[in-house]
């Protein structure tokens, strides 16, 4: 059974204990660009939600038995950058520093069953939240996706649904207010429901 579950949505089983997991990469779901405003400035990030699948089993609760997921929101860079975490996770994935040829129509799914050594931290609520990604350790069993990988119905209503649409951004761009300047970013204000904040460096 897959586990799709919202970040928001309560847990009536016990969460995934902090510590360090291998872990494989069981989705990325291209949710678009969606615009979000932090202290005061608006940004446009191109984002997609990475899902990683442990071989854990969940001991309680509706989903006894399953693998426990976890999903970070990470922001796609619209041009290779090393500080970008997209590109730190791919650095991990695929064990070595990568360069900007080998962005050039990049296909993200490349990431989908591949396997890496991730740390996990709780949230003040509570929540499992990945904080480093890292190549997997020499001799580490390899781990496969059990649960299914394609974008789940959570995702499509809450993010790509909701996601701005070519349109709106060509649109003539309105002056911005002094408290809330337009600027690009690659990144995304740290809530609760949205996780792109691996320090990476």
């Amino acid at each position: 059974m897959a586990i799709n579950i919202p970040a928001s949505a309560p847990s009536d089983f016990t969460e995934l204990p902090a510590g360090t997991y291998p872990a494989v990469i069981r989705g990325v779901w291209d949710i678009g660009r969606h615009k979000s405003e932090w202290q005061g400035v608006v940004k446009i990030n191109h984002q997609v939600i990475i899902s990683y699948e442990f071989d854990e089993a969940i001991p309680d609760g509706k989903y006894e038995g399953d693998r426990y997921t976890v999903n970070t929101w990470v922001n796609l860079p619209p041009a290779y950058d090393e500080r970008s975490k997209f590109i730190k996770i791919r650095n991990a994935v695929e064990g070595r520093v990568t360069v900007a040829e080998d962005y050039i129509d990049y296909d993200e799914q490349a990431l989908v069953g591949r396997n890496v050594l991730v740390a996990v931290e709780h949230t003040p609520k509570g929540k499992p939240k990945i904080v480093t990604v890292s190549s997997p350790m020499k001799g580490m069993t390899p781990l496969s996706p059990v649960n299914e990988s394609a974008m789940p119905e959570w995702v499509k209503t809450n993010f790509l649904d909701k996601a701005i649409v070519e349109e709106t951004l060509a649109a003539p761009a309105q002056p911005a207010t002094p408290t809330q300047p337009v600027q690009p970013s690659n990144d995304f204000p740290p809530t609760e429901a949205y996780t792109d904040d691996l320090p990476f460096g």
